[in-house]
């Protein structure tokens, strides 16, 4: 059954990443927040998110609301944050490697760059493998979501990956839009997300 965060929040309190950062960076949470018909059956909704271990959390957020106008609702699907998702990874596989960049402006000399470059790289060499077959079974999951709530009645959905720096149901700025259509969709392009961008997907 589909619940509600009773806003940005469960029990009163605002839903937050459990996720802690190490670095002097303010606390950024992803979610991926789900856009279906107001029209859709709640109970339905519900019944296919968690044939897959999700359950819908209405994201009581104006912002988005003004977005998208009337007739949809936006939905959270993950009970704390969807950190460490497969949507969008590509994106952050690709800001890794601003870390140079990054590490000079804290005035790192070049040889303590190159040396955490080095061990970076044969990390990511160590991991990439494993990570990707983990991302692409994700991303395969979030597949059949979309397919089975296309296929149970909804025209189109839409999907937004997005970074917080608090609640959920702050004031954030309108998205940008990309619209796909289901038949050419792959895989692959669910990990090249751009993240903050809303991507539309309809049948067909």
């Amino acid at each position: 059954m589909a619940g509600n965060l009773g806003g940005s929040s469960t029990h009163g309190v605002d839903l937050l990443c459990v996720e802690t950062r190490t670095d002097s960076a303010s606390l950024m949470c992803t979610f991926i927040t789900l856009f279906l018909p107001t029209s859709f059956p709640d109970a339905e909704s519900s019944a296919i998110m968690e044939r897959s271990g999700r359950r819908l959390f209405a994201q009581d957020s104006p912002s988005l609301r003004a977005a998208v106008g009337p007739g949809w609702q936006p939905w959270l699907s993950a009970g704390h944050c969807d950190c460490g998702t497969a949507l969008a990874s590509a994106w952050k596989m690709r800001e890794r490697k601003n870390d140079a960049e990054r590490w000079r402006r804290k005035g790192w000399s070049e040889a303590k760059i190159a040396r955490a470059l080095t061990e970076q790289l044969a990390r990511r060499e160590q991991d990439q493998q494993v990570h990707r077959d983990g991302a692409l079974g994700d991303a395969g999951q979030w597949l059949q979501r979309i397919d089975a709530l296309l296929d149970a009645g909804a025209a189109r959905i839409g999907l937004l990956v997005r970074d917080y720096a608090g609640a959920v149901g702050g004031r954030q700025p309108k998205p940008p839009e990309r619209c796909w259509a289901r038949a050419r969709m792959a895989v692959d392009d669910l990990l090249a997300f751009e993240p903050g961008v809303l991507h539309w997907i309809e049948r067909g």
